[in-house]
């Protein structure tokens, strides 16, 4: 990632906002659903995305990554998603409308990406720290 002047790198670019598209009644294979439950955690978007959290979880949680680093990261990955065929949305039901989802839009959808890309944090920055420790001394 090229670095700005002074060493920071800007923040991601919103290109998706809040309720962008309106109310959506159709899912499909690609879409991500935020909340709890079997029904969010067992929808094939939200299978998909969690099998795309590993892909990335080294490098988010390296300890070399800077914190926008990681907002960067968090950034490409849901960029991932939302370039998928069929392109990939970040939802949550409307809590007026029952059966309809909103895109909850970049910000949102960043912060469910970091989140994800930090479970069993502890795990992985000991392998990492591991093997940064044989590269090191080997």
């Amino acid at each position: 990632m090229p670095r700005a002047k002074g060493g920071s790198i800007p923040p991601p670019v919103v290109h998706v906002q809040p309720g962008q598209g309106g109310l959506i009644s159709a899912l499909n294979d690609n879409d991500v659903l935020s909340g709890r439950g079997g029904r969010v955690n067992k929808h094939p978007g939200n299978i998909v995305f969690r099998t795309l959290v590993q892909d990335y979880k080294h490098e988010y949680l390296d300890p070399r990554t800077r914190k926008m680093e990681k907002a960067h990261v968090a950034a490409r990955l849901v960029a991932q998603v939302r370039g998928m065929n069929p392109p990939g949305r970040f939802l949550k039901e409307d809590s007026d409308n029952a059966g309809m989802f909103l895109e909850i839009g970049d910000q949102k959808a960043w912060k469910k990406a970091g989140q994800a890309l930090r479970e069993d944090a502890q795990e992985i920055r000991k392998e990492i720290t591991g093997e940064l420790y044989n590269y090191k001394y080997t």
